[in-house]
């Protein structure tokens, strides 16, 4: 009876031990339920705050474009460029347009806003150089309306072989070999206009040029792609 009795214990015992894993299995598993249920809230949070973040960002960016353009339609325009420009650059859509409205405040002209500012951003991203230094002293000739010396020396710090690209346009206007010699003479003479630099800007970063597409490059070297 002894023997009976304790077989009989042994498989409450059993029972018992059983039942109280399955109930503790239970708790387990409602909770991984509620942990897995409290981390897709978060996430859900979190995400529609960075939404609210980024829309708050990109208002700020459109209304600051808008308000040197001073043209509400044009802002609108230009910064759905500047949007679509940025999937592709290696500089966020905050820094080209604050690089848009210092191109402006060196009245450049707003039709040609956009694309100088995609040029001198492909140049920088070339280049690995601060594009405000490029801004500065593409701006400096755009207000002096002619290359000068001090001008001459930022390009040419930033890495741009200014003098060599000037002596090859020259040449190609005149039909003759222009030196670099008097390439420098005539930046002394106050003789290379503006749009020689915006041309020559225009050339290094058009299809064949040196710093063609350069943004694009870049986005996609820092991708991995």
């Amino acid at each position: 009876e002894k023997a009976i009795q304790y077989g009989t214990d042994g498989e409450g015992a059993v029972r018992k031990v059983n039942k109280e894993l399955a109930t503790q299995h239970g708790y387990i598993g409602r909770l991984l339920i509620r942990m897995g249920l409290y981390s897709s809230i978060f996430t859900a949070v979190r995400w529609v705050k960075n939404i609210r973040e980024v829309t708050a960002e990109f208002e700020i960016q459109r209304v600051a474009l808008g308000s040197i353009i001073q043209d509400a339609e044009m802002a609108d325009k230009m910064f759905n460029r500047i949007k679509g420009a940025a999937v592709e650059s290696p500089f966020e859509i905050k820094d080209l347009v604050s690089y848009t409205k210092q191109l402006s405040a060196y009245r450049v002209e707003t039709d040609k806003l956009f694309d100088t500012m995609m040029q001198l951003a492909d140049v920088s991203a070339g280049l690995g150089v601060d594009m405000s230094r490029l801004i500065l002293a593409y701006g400096q000739v755009r207000a002096a309306s002619v290359l000068r010396g001090q001008e001459l020396r930022q390009f040419t710090e930033s890495g741009i072989p200014l003098v060599e690209l000037l002596a090859d346009k020259f040449s190609e206007l005149s039909g003759e070999m222009v030196s670099t010699g008097e390439v420098f003479e005539l930046i002394s003479d106050r003789a290379v206009p503006f749009s020689m630099i915006a041309e020559i800007f225009d050339d290094m970063t058009s299809a064949g040029g040196l710093f063609y597409q350069m943004q694009e490059k870049q986005a996609k070297t820092l991708k991995g792609e």
